[in-house]
């Protein structure tokens, strides 16, 4: 099982890296470095919350686990947030918004 999961995380690192080199082409420098640096401290914040859960839920740590999924799960959602909200997928202006107001 943790064979399949490093191979998944692996996809899921790659298909990140993939949707994110077009939109994160900007012509500030330290933005672009912002929106990697983010997406890295996400991924190995994500990463290291599943393998955590994984070790304790399979020794039979319950409350660690159900702590780790709050912890690493909120710390990850946030920081997808942000990283959303950097890239424009949240909060950006519509056009057909802007045309109706227009």
């Amino acid at each position: 099982m943790s064979t399949f999961l490093i191979f998944l995380a692996g996809i899921l690192f790659l298909a990140g890296i993939l949707f994110i080199k077009p939109r994160a082409k900007k012509e500030k420098n330290w933005q672009t470095a912002l929106v990697w640096a983010l997406y890295v401290i996400w991924f190995l914040i994500t990463c290291m919350g599943i393998s955590f859960v994984y070790i304790n839920a399979s020794v039979g740590h319950v409350k660690a686990t159900s702590t780790a999924i709050f912890l690493f799960g909120g710390i990850s959602v946030i920081l997808a947030v942000v990283l959303a909200r950097i890239l424009g997928f949240i909060g950006a202006k519509s056009k057909a918004k802007e045309s109706i107001q227009a």
